[in-house]
């Protein structure tokens, strides 16, 4: 095709998805293009002329070429879509046990649906595709759940949820709008920023919720305790040939056989939740649950009922014959608790009971109940500090670390880079990409602030818009290689003696806040505090609160996520030397 596309053909299965996906695009392309809609279960108006038509599916193009279209097809773009980020907690609380619908109009249409709700995480769900004039025995099914096709439940289902109508995906939007040829690098910035924007929408909507809602658990419960009751990952997956990471698998494997208590210790993105998955699927308690919680900026009580489960009664808002927690949950198998270094002494000391006794007591109630669960604990945090300075208990840190792994940073073991990209490519993109040999070497000298997990954000999105199937400089996200390079604390600006100690506090902890950020850390008020004494600053709460105070007042600082976090407004407030 010649010259800048003015039509876009749009060919849906229906009105509703005809309706989604035109919005969508009108968000990014405006009055640039104009859409033509067209939907193959409905009539249309006849067609006159060639057209770039964008396909709401493979079996959506199939329809419109058994309608004889193909004549009026000049290229296309058959798209792959996801469910509507905003419309899924609608169904976090949706029952593990019971069958649920997943309906749509057509056969595929409700397995895509199916595929696409596993790929955000719900694989807990039993989900079953239900279609006009399909065969399913409905008479103890209650539940269905619909992306915007609800006329087509079955009648007698007591719960219905419309989840919305799939949209595109990152991926496909980017190949829609190089197509017509709106894009440039400054609008792919924003595009970005506005689609990474959606998506972290869903997230800070349900933290909000917990100022609204008295009983929070029943909103955020599949959010904080991960994917489902099963391990993901073998150490197969941990990927790595460097001796670091090697020694590391080797003894990871040794313990795992065993039935030691696991501490797992290592920066954000080194790879904490695939170790301790591999190490419960390489137990004998592989058969057994593998519960996992991410203990990271929860109130006391929210993680006391969590763990530890509540008798009906004990709290307002507790629900009706109380509730089991993740220890019983677990019982014989393992569970995993993330980000143990954020948990106050109240919870480490019934968590050292656990251990020692083997026994729990439920939230509100006066019976012991005998436990048999393995505990892998992992955090980014040092531990050992935090036992010198009495905020972290000395008989516990000994407990968990009976077995003790520590995960070596992806800047001690930069060796491993390319087979790490090699396998994102191959095995979670699914991409024939190569990159440029000046990339590479960037790659190689990055010192990786957040680890693995940063090197797979950089790949994913650099392989998305990249051109001609080879990463340039041009496809790196964010300038990702100047102001996402974090200086060691000890370069921070300091006062004009230069002498370490004599650091500015609002430079400290702009530095805090601002890792934290980066690596996916929650920057509450109370991490930043304690990691100031960790450094050795000796500040009341008053100073502190103080700074932090007018940090926000000259807008260096932001809070976010319902006012638990906070941000960073720019990178560029530390000088560096």
């Amino acid at each position: 095709m010649k010259g800048q596309i003015k039509e876009i053909l749009l060919v849906t299965g229906s009105r509703n998805t005809q309706a989604s996906i035109a919005r969508q695009l009108y968000q990014y392309i405006g009055n640039a293009v104009h859409i033509v809609p067209y939907t193959v279960d409905e009539p249309c108006e006849p067609l006159n002329k060639k057209y770039f038509t964008v396909f709401s599916s493979d079996e959506v193009y199939g329809d419109f070429l058994r309608l004889g279209n193909e004549e009026y097809i000049d290229d296309y773009i058959i798209v792959s879509r996801i469910i509507i980020h905003d419309q899924i907690d609608k169904i976090l609380m949706l029952p593990r046990t019971e069958k649920i619908l997943m309906v749509n109009d057509s056969p595929k249409s409700a397995e895509e649906g199916i595929e696409c709700l596993k790929k955000v995480g719900f694989d807990f769900l039993k989900l079953i595709p239900y279609y006009p004039g399909c065969h399913v025995d409905l008479h103890d099914i209650k539940i269905a759940i619909s992306p915007g096709e609800i006329d087509k439940i079955p009648k007698g289902i007591e719960q219905v949820y419309d989840i919305g109508v799939r949209i595109l995906d990152f991926s496909s939007l980017i190949k829609v709008l190089k197509k017509i040829s709106v894009l440039d690098d400054d609008k792919l910035q924003n595009y970005a920023n506005h689609y990474i924007e959606s998506v972290m929408d869903f997230a800070k909507r349900v933290s909000n919720m917990a100022n609204e809602a008295v009983d929070l658990t029943k909103t955020v419960r599949e959010e904080i305790i991960g994917k489902g009751y099963y391990a993901k990952y073998q150490f197969d997956d941990i990927i790595g040939t460097t001796e670091k990471i090697c020694s590391v698998k080797e003894i990871a494997k040794r313990i795992a056989k065993s039935d030691l208590t696991v501490l797992i210790e290592g920066e954000n993105g080194t790879g904490k939740e695939l170790f301790a998955s591999a190490i419960h699927n390489t137990s004998n308690r592989v058969k057994k649950p593998f519960v996992a919680i991410n203990l990271s900026a929860l109130p006391d009580e929210l993680i006391e009922s969590e763990l530890f489960g509540y008798e009906e009664g004990s709290f307002t808002g507790a629900r009706k014959g109380g509730k089991i927690g993740l220890f019983q949950q677990a019982n014989g198998g393992t569970i995993f608790l993330d980000e143990i270094g954020d948990i106050s002494l109240k919870i480490q000391a019934k968590l050292l009971r656990v251990i020692q006794e083997k026994e729990i007591m439920k939230v509100g109630g006066d019976r012991i109940i005998p436990v048999d669960v393995r505990i892998i604990a992992a955090t980014n945090r040092d531990l050992k500090s935090m036992v010198e300075n009495g905020t972290f208990r000395k008989d516990l840190y000994f407990r968990l670390k009976m077995g003790h792994i520590y995960i070596p940073p992806l800047r001690e073991r930069k060796q491993d880079v390319p087979e790490l990209i090699r396998n994102l490519l191959k095995h979670e993109l699914d991409r024939d990409v190569k990159i440029d040999e000046k990339i590479m070497k960037k790659f190689m000298d990055h010192v990786w602030p957040g680890n693995v997990r940063e090197l797979f954000n950089v790949i994913q999105y650099a392989a998305t818009v990249c051109e001609n199937d080879i990463i340039l400089e041009k496809d790196l996200p964010y300038d990702s290689f100047v102001k996402f390079s974090l200086p060691n604390s000890a370069q921070i600006s300091k006062k004009d003696t230069g002498k370490e100690n004599e650091r500015r506090l609002d430079d400290e902890i702009i530095y805090l806040i601002q890792e934290m950020n980066l690596r996916g850390e929650l920057a509450s008020k109370r991490r930043v505090m304690e990691q100031l004494k960790e450094k050795g600053f000796r500040i009341s709460d008053y100073k502190f609160r103080k700074v932090i105070n007018q940090l926000i007042s000259e807008e260096k600082l932001r809070n976010t996520d319902g006012n638990y976090g906070m941000e960073t407004t720019q990178f560029d407030e530390i000088q560096l030397n």
